[in-house]
């Protein structure tokens, strides 16, 4: 369990949502089909500086919906995948018994990895929307380097800074934040549970629904570069790439955008 109350508040919501919001990844992306095809969840612009991972320790932090640790196992990586949630894991944890994948699920905040060994894994990986869950980047990414090898890779891949800073609705572009702006952002989550589904996920509750808050935290493009150099890493690679428009992104207007950031750091020899 998470020990900061907020991340404990995002911890509840998680799992009382990740059914549903499985299901909406599921209708997008076949995940029996991703142990056999990696570039159905990674990008050429990771690729290419993950390199060959069979034989090769990665962590996955922040794993979510975990597609990314299946395709790194199918590749012959030995995974750890790391969530805040176990309801996420444990969705995990039976689809990669199906699949026949071994990977080592762990329920943990990213900021406070205490079981997992200094100076462990050849990769650490996160993204996929991780960063705007945690209240504190440096702990985060101090964690994440800290169980690096010497040498070894550090990479983030996350929904670019500049895409959040808009209404999503369709119709005119409206900015709705400031880009220096912080939070937390509070909202609640209840209103995604299905109808006669309470905050634990459990069926009958009477009544209107209880609140579910949540907590986000938007960090700038600096902020992540900063946290990744002052954890450790030497900055091999700033990217920026995709400008689709994202399903849950209301209609808004922002295919001119980049959608993804990814940084690249590679942790400091001794």
């Amino acid at each position: 369990m998470s020990q900061h109350p907020m991340h404990e508040a995002n911890r509840r919501g998680w799992d009382a949502v990740s059914a549903g919001w499985q299901a909406e990844i599921d209708a997008r992306v076949d995940w029996r089909s991703i142990p056999d095809n990696i570039h159905l969840v990674l990008d050429a612009v990771e690729l290419k500086y993950l390199g060959e991972v069979s034989g090769r320790s990665v962590c996955v932090l922040g794993s979510g919906d975990n597609l990314a640790a299946f395709a790194l196992a199918g590749a012959g990586a030995r995974v750890t995948s790391v969530d805040i949630s176990q309801t996420q894991l444990d969705i995990a944890a039976g689809r990669a018994g199906e699949l026949g994948l071994s990977i080592r699920f762990l329920q943990a905040d990213v900021t406070d990895l205490h079981e997992l060994p200094d100076d462990h894994f050849d990769i650490v990986y996160t993204g996929g929307h991780v960063a705007v869950w945690v209240s504190d980047l440096q702990r985060y990414y101090g964690e994440g380097i800290r169980i690096l090898k010497h040498g070894g890779l550090f990479m983030v891949n996350e929904y670019h800074p500049f895409r959040r800073l808009w209404k999503l609705d369709a119709g005119p572009l409206k900015q709705e934040y400031h880009y220096f702006d912080h939070g937390p952002f509070t909202y609640d989550r209840s209103e995604e549970l299905p109808e006669g589904a309470g905050p634990s996920g459990t069926q009958g509750r009477q009544g209107p629904p209880s609140p579910l808050p949540s907590y986000e935290f938007h960090w700038t493009v600096s902020d992540m570069i900063r946290a990744l150099i002052e954890s450790g890493c030497e900055l091999l690679a700033v990217e920026e790439y995709g400008d689709g428009n994202q399903d849950w992104e209301g209609g808004a207007p922002l295919e001119k955008m980049p959608a993804n950031l990814v940084l690249v750091g590679r942790k400091k020899r001794v």
